[in-house]
């Protein structure tokens, strides 16, 4: 997905972008570090059958976070908008109501720490299932780092860790690569972490 939306907006995003929904017809889109406005994509996604969305747009080409769904398909109604995530209820006729955060953390620890004490703020105050999804910035184990040119920092994954357990969230796995991020080095220059993942409560 990293490659998919590397300039989100130009002709192979819209070609890949066009072929995922063809095949998985998703109710709901959630893209991370678009580094484009969502105008930017004209008439694109409503003409995808997606016409409504939540976005943070980038500051400059760093970030930006798009929520887009089908109106037909689902009710989304959001309730928080940061630079860090997206929070919203989603529902459907005949299913429970659900929350959902589109996360894109920051790099900055600071930053983090401010994310996850509105995450915890969250989970202590909620009674509905949720769902918490996105590239955290973050990785939870040495098992999650592959890097010959980096010490491995053990206060940083017990830290994440302990921001998880405080908010009751399982880690619901993942198909595909096991490692979702590269610095694109070569060599022993190298390095891949796993810093993207969806997690809910146990509802």
């Amino acid at each position: 997905m990293d490659s998919l939306c590397r300039g989100a907006g130009n002709n192979t995003f819209r070609c890949n972008m066009r072929e995922l929904l063809q095949t998985h017809k998703p109710r709901i889109i959630v893209l991370l570090e678009t580094k484009v406005m969502l105008s930017s994509m004209g008439n694109f996604f409503s003409n995808m059958g997606f016409s409504t969305a939540t976005i943070v747009d980038p500051i400059g080409r760093s970030g930006g976070i798009w929520l887009i769904w089908d109106t037909d398909q689902a009710n989304v109604r959001a309730s928080a908008v940061t630079n860090q995530y997206l929070q919203a209820t989603v529902h459907k006729e005949d299913y429970e109501k659900w929350v959902f955060n589109a996360v894109y953390a920051s790099p900055n620890p600071s930053l983090r720490e401010t994310l996850w004490e509105k995450l915890e703020d969250t989970a202590r105050n909620l009674n509905k299932p949720w769902l918490i999804a996105g590239d955290f910035n973050d990785y939870a184990n040495q098992s999650e780092r592959r890097s010959f040119s980096h010490t491995p920092n053990q206060n940083r994954t017990l830290r994440f860790m302990e921001r998880i357990n405080n908010c009751n969230l399982i880690d619901l796995g993942s198909v595909g690569p096991h490692l979702t991020w590269t610095n694109n080095r070569q060599g022993l220059a190298n390095s891949m972490e796993r810093l993207d993942r969806a997690m809910s409560n146990d509802q």
